[in-house]
């Protein structure tokens, strides 16, 4: 292939065409990548889902069907390859849940310079990251699995020796935090192909809607909807009620709190029976949510005090803290949380305690409320935070990484008014 330009030709960059794969619509990714396709001129973006859930595969651990109350194809170019059929499943921790082998074609017929996949969690993005690899598509990587999540049995060697051959098949990484920074060095991923995309939220979706709620009245009333006592100091859990995520641990150290304190669990779960029962026999006050849908959230969040996620190693993030650090509330979690080191700074959006220890996350919890009755204002910390894992911020990162790898295969001789001719 040679270049031909007229005289007085420059060199013009055509946007670099991005394949975003994955196996379903996501809420966190989908506000996105319309934030890609209305302000990024650098990026033409075409997102492949290998299938739509119903609301029953989409309910799959939140105790009930449902489907997202936001817009997750919409505002830009995607496309949906199958309707999920009866006994598929969506979730990562099932690697046959979902085998949609159209999606090399669907590839190719995309045209892509560059790949996005999150990973190989399941068969149909290892299929997409094969295709890619097979039409000489360069891939980004960008998942937030981290060191913690290592099995611990005779799984660990099979683990280190899958991971490093499968992440050694990309060709760059976008790296979400601090966790997965050292999770791609261990790996061998060299540092000057990774660049930050941090996890990040439609933090001005949550800030509005916590802020329609956080007037004195509202946020009275906001309480007043959940039962809420309005002096008590009320912590909030949000998420699946499943053991990696240790709601047990919350009930039982709220129990050793001096009143007056409120739990607010928001979700459903495999333990919600079990959380229930314990905090009868601890004689801990505990109001039930159940499950809330994205615009629902910011009235609960306005009705809490502090966010508590005292989960395990399997918390290879938590967006949940994104969501309230945006709605100005700070946030306990564990040191096993992935989110930890990046957004908890403790004294200012919140506190770090060990995973299992309940005096530990007692006392973070006691720290946050004092500092609360001393009138520290913990919002605009709080939302500065959330505001540096944004959308600008990762597709900052997009951006370099795309450049990088992909953008010789995008210049073209152009005048001011005429592109050049490829032949």
């Amino acid at each position: 292939m040679t270049r031909e330009t007229k005289p007085g030709a420059v060199l013009a960059m055509r946007p670099i065409r991005l394949t975003a794969i994955l196996t379903h619509p996501v809420q966190y990714y989908a506000p996105w990548f319309r934030h890609i396709a209305a302000r990024c001129r650098d990026i033409d973006l075409t997102v492949l889902y290998a299938a739509q859930p119903t609301a029953e595969q989409q309910g799959a651990g939140f105790g009930q069907p449902f489907q997202w109350d936001v817009p997750l194809t919409d505002g830009y170019r995607c496309r949906v390859l199958r309707p999920s059929r009866p006994g598929e499943s969506v979730h990562s921790d099932r690697f046959w849940g979902l085998d949609v082998p159209e999606i090399a074609s669907a590839i190719r017929e995309s045209r892509p310079h560059i790949a996005l996949i999150p990973g190989w969690h399941s068969v149909t993005l290892a299929r997409a990251l094969w295709a890619c690899r097979g039409q000489g598509i360069p891939t980004l990587y960008r998942g937030d699995t981290n060191l913690g999540t290592a099995p611990t049995d005779w799984r660990r060697w099979p683990w280190r020796l899958r991971t490093r051959l499968l992440l050694g098949r990309f060709d760059g990484y976008l790296c979400v935090g601090h966790h997965a920074r050292a999770y791609l060095r261990r790996f061998g991923a060299r540092d000057s192909l990774v660049w930050d995309a941090p996890h990040c939220i439609d933090t001005e979706f949550f800030g509005r809607a916590a802020a329609t709620h956080q007037t004195p009245e509202a946020r009275q009333a906001a309480r007043a909807a959940f039962g809420l006592p309005r002096s008590a100091f009320v912590v909030l859990f949000a998420g699946k009620l499943e053991p990696k995520k240790r709601p047990l641990d919350l009930v039982r150290a709220i129990a050793r709190m001096d009143p007056p304190v409120s739990l607010l669990m928001v979700g459903a779960g495999e333990l919600e029976a079990e959380c229930r029962a314990e905090a009868r026999k601890l004689g801990v006050e505990l109001h039930w949510a159940g499950f809330l849908n994205q615009t629902q959230l910011g009235r609960v969040y306005a009705a809490a005090d502090c966010l508590a996620l005292p989960s395990d190693w399997g918390e290879t993030w938590g967006l949940v803290v994104n969501e309230a650090l945006a709605s100005g509330l700070p946030c306990v979690v564990s040191d096993r949380v992935g989110c930890a080191p990046d957004l908890i700074t403790p004294g200012e959006t919140g506190e770090v305690f060990a995973a299992g220890d309940v005096a530990a996350l007692a006392r973070s919890l006691e720290r946050v409320r004092a500092r609360l009755r001393a009138g520290h204002d913990a919002v605009p910390a709080c939302r500065a935070r959330a505001e540096m894992y944004s959308f600008a911020a990762a597709t900052a990162g997009l951006v370099a990484a795309c450049v990088t790898l992909a953008r010789p295969h995008t210049v073209v001789g152009a005048t001011a008014d005429e592109e050049g001719i490829l032949t």
